[in-house]
């Protein structure tokens, strides 16, 4: 009882040297004057140390709103530091900085600008529309098949839609989205990821359905109105469209024709002997009415 019991020893932080004397008395049986007073005094100050460390941590530990304006405040200064060091990575490098500007500017242009499902819609009336202004004869083939196609999957409801960010696309889906048989909803019977590529149908991109619009281009010409023709007048090129042969055949069918004197003979003579005809097939057809009247008397 020596030596172990007078060292002053912590536990946890707490200094238990007060309550020795209470430890010697209460266990070891030690008579002393001032045994009640001494364990008041030990309890007395462990309440109040306890009173005052709780005191001490809710006043350390801050409330929620506290916390996440400390937060805030951070994430605010991070944000405030970052783009300050970019503004001066621009500075230093402009070139640099003005490429990826550009990039995230169409980036940010070509989400915006992807049609939707109700775009296509649109575009696909306006299409059977001027196909309906236009005679059957001088329809195109090719685009009028394709137009038909997308009308009979869209009647079906088998035209699906997909917003991919910069672009969209619309593919052909073998059921209508609500249909209920065995085959539409079994995952093992769906169409492969390698045969989608087989089943798109058009392609959004930029506020434009681009295979549609090239469809479209030449609805208006019929290729088989020109198989008749050799085959170098079937095609036209663009140079061929502002020649300078075009150009001055244009500008001599406004101009007077002029005749020689042989030419208005010619034509004269021509216009005598078309006369005659026209006299004598009407002077046969004369004789014929009169011989068919006589003939039944």
């Amino acid at each position: 009882m020596g030596s172990h019991f007078r060292r002053p020893w912590r536990l946890h932080g707490r200094d238990y040297r007060a309550f020795y004397c209470v430890y010697r008395a209460f266990l070891f049986g030690e008579r002393t004057p001032s045994r009640k007073r001494m364990a008041a005094a030990a309890l007395k100050r462990l309440w109040s140390r306890s009173r005052e460390e709780a005191a001490d941590a809710a006043v350390a530990k801050p409330g929620v709103w506290a916390r996440l304006g400390t937060w805030s405040r951070a994430l605010l200064r991070d944000y405030a530091e970052a783009c300050g060091d970019a503004a001066a990575a621009a500075r230093a490098r402009p070139v640099r900085a003005a490429v990826y500007v550009g990039l995230l500017g169409g980036a940010a242009a070509c989400c915006a600008l992807a049609p939707s499902e109700a775009a296509f819609e649109e575009a696909l009336l306006d299409a059977s529309g001027t196909f309906l202004l236009l005679a059957p004869a001088t329809r195109n083939r090719d685009s009028e098949a394709c137009l038909q196609r997308l009308l009979w999957l869209r009647g079906r409801g088998r035209l699906r839609h997909r917003n991919l960010g910069f672009c969209s696309l619309v593919y052909e889906a073998p059921f209508d989205a609500q249909a209920s048989l065995y085959q539409a909803r079994c995952r093992y019977l769906q169409p492969r990821w390698a045969d989608f590529p087989g089943r798109i149908l058009d392609v959004g991109f930029m506020g434009r359905w681009w295979v549609l619009e090239a469809r479209m281009r030449d609805c208006d010409i019929n290729d088989e109105e020109f198989l008749h023709l050799p085959a170098h007048l079937r095609v036209i090129g663009s140079h061929q469209l502002r020649s300078e042969a075009n150009e001055r055949l244009f500008d001599e069918k406004y101009k007077p024709v002029v005749l020689t004197d042989d030419q208005v003979d010619q034509a004269l003579w021509e216009e005598q002997v078309l006369q005659k005809e026209k006299k004598d097939r009407l002077v046969l057809s004369q004789a014929d009415s009169l011989v068919q009247s006589e003939a039944p008397r």
